[in-house]
């Protein structure tokens, strides 16, 4: 079909620069909705962020208390700017996967690689929060890029920036990277034709790293970490790990069975490396399944070594009907839609505008190589895939700000008090008599016993969406959309 080599036709740099655009776009006017983020940056407002020496020498800590002090001398008053610096750590992810992909695999087109690691999930919402899985990840990544160096050069400063990553890694509790340095150095060591010199050096490094870690844990306190029950076995989550992992990876999720079924069971660039690579994913994705913890580092660094894989596996591949497993790329709009619903108690309560909204994304996620029956590149397959996700994201993009925006409570707070309490806003004291959600305390904290003599004090009550709203004609109900619960909840000002 004609229509499906339009997306063909256009360069690739064209979709590296659209989606870094839309990244920024969604960076900047993403509400914080994770309760995490939340906690952090009243911790960060409120100047109590370290509690104890690991919090004093975390280098992501560091970097955002050195952010807001910058916001503060430019008075930028604006929380989202701290998510800039997951735009430095994204930009040093696609470096060092630049420099793996020149180191292993000099002579692989690089641009698709890179530019698939930024299509993912994983990187849409590790850019919407302000916590540390992007740079843990860097880290695991720099740390493996080293490690590679040290197994063909070892110089001195490939050992220096291993050993420094690796201390790196372990004030960010990052304790993963050990099982994947102990499974390289170990292949590594089966190596029969490796020198004894070089052989010594390699279990060295790697008691080293074990030493320090054991350092770590009894500086933290073994008692008072739960880095020893790092993994857990019960049944539900670990499906729970399944889904999330296959969310957040798509659509490389699809892209990556097809090349384990060229690679593996068709030999297609059956090589070492590519073996090596490989198993560092299938370790890397046991590791996040089992973890304890939702661990979006452990996927962040899953990506690079996957979208190399992919494309160095599928590189010479013209694809057909293995295009098939791309179907799954409908989760997609069926994983957007789901969310949108899932705000609403009813399916009446849906404004008729949302399913115009939903008939436009499952019309863009049908721009799919499925479709298509003549045999195509990787290239090709992904550069129709990266068109429909963008449609997707530039859709949800303008839905979602138009439609919810307005209703969060940084919104109508604001608003109410100007246009229908008469009140301004910089004299204003809130008594609350309820349970408030946390982005209360973060945007208007110095209302709540304020420093200050108040003109206008107003009394705010939280309520569900289910109770009825205070019936007073002195006050003013309001329903707004709870970024914590994720839910509609009323919300009642009365003038005191």
């Amino acid at each position: 079909m004609n229509f499906f080599r339009f997306p063909e036709s256009i360069p690739t740099i064209f979709y590296t620069i659209i989606w870094i655009c839309l990244l920024a776009a969604i960076s900047l006017g993403t509400p914080y909705y994770f309760t995490d983020d939340l906690n952090l940056l009243i911790s960060l407002k409120n100047n109590n962020l370290i509690s104890n020496f690991s919090d004093f020498i975390n280098p992501h800590l560091i970097l955002l208390n050195l952010a807001v002090k910058i916001s503060n001398v430019f008075a930028l008053d604006n929380y989202l700017l701290l998510r800039f610096l997951n735009f430095i750590y994204l930009g040093l992810v696609i470096l060092v996967t630049y420099k793996i992909i020149k180191l292993k695999f000099y002579d692989l087109h690089y641009l698709m690689p890179l530019t698939a690691v930024l299509l993912s999930g994983t990187i849409l919402i590790s850019i919407t929060t302000i916590n540390d899985p992007l740079l843990s990840g860097l880290i695991t990544l720099l740390i493996i890029y080293y490690l590679i160096r040290i197994f063909d050069e070892e110089k001195i400063l490939n050992v220096l920036f291993f050993i420094l990553f690796s201390l790196i890694a372990l004030i960010l509790n990052n304790f993963f990277f050990i099982i994947l340095i102990s499974f390289l150095t170990i292949l590594k060591l089966f190596n029969i034709k490796l020198e004894k010199k070089k052989r010594l050096s390699l279990i060295s490094y790697l008691c080293s790293i074990y030493i320090i870690a054991l350092i770590f844990l009894i500086i933290q306190g073994i008692d008072e970490t739960d880095n020893l029950s790092t993994f857990n076995y019960d049944l539900s989550i670990l499906m729970q790990r399944i889904i999330e992992s296959i969310i957040f990876l798509l659509p490389l999720i699809s892209l990556l069975i097809i090349a384990i079924f060229y690679n593996v069971f068709k030999r297609v660039n059956w090589n070492k490396d590519l073996i090596t690579f490989f198993s560092l994913i299938i370790i890397s994705w046991f590791l996040f399944i089992f973890s304890k913890k939702f661990n979006l580092s452990i996927l962040v660094f899953m990506l690079p070594i996957m979208s190399i894989y992919i494309f160095r596996t599928l590189e010479f591949v013209e694809l057909k009907w293995s295009k098939i497993f791309l179907i799954s790329l409908i989760l997609i709009p069926a994983i957007i839609i789901y969310f949108d619903t899932s705000l609403y108690q009813n399916m009446s309560d849906i404004p008729h505008i949302n399913y115009l909204f939903y008939s436009s994304i499952i019309l863009a996620s049908l721009i799919n190589p499925i479709f298509s029956l003549q045999k195509k590149s990787i290239t090709a397959v992904y550069k129709t895939i990266s068109f429909s996700l963008i449609l997707t994201l530039f859709f949800s993009m303008i839905f979602f700000y138009s439609q919810y925006m307005s209703k969060t409570l940084s919104f109508v707070i604001p608003d109410t008090l100007v246009n229908e309490l008469n009140c301004d806003i910089q004299k204003t004291e809130f008594i609350l008599e309820k349970d408030h959600p946390l982005d209360l305390v973060l945007f208007f904290s110095d209302k709540i016993d304020p420093d200050y003599f108040s003109d206008c004090q107003i009394a705010l009550t939280f309520s569900s969406i289910d109770s009825t709203p205070i019936d007073d004609r002195e006050a003013i109900n309001k329903t707004i959309l709870d970024l914590t619960s994720k839910s509609y909840i009323n919300l009642n000002f009365k003038k005191l």
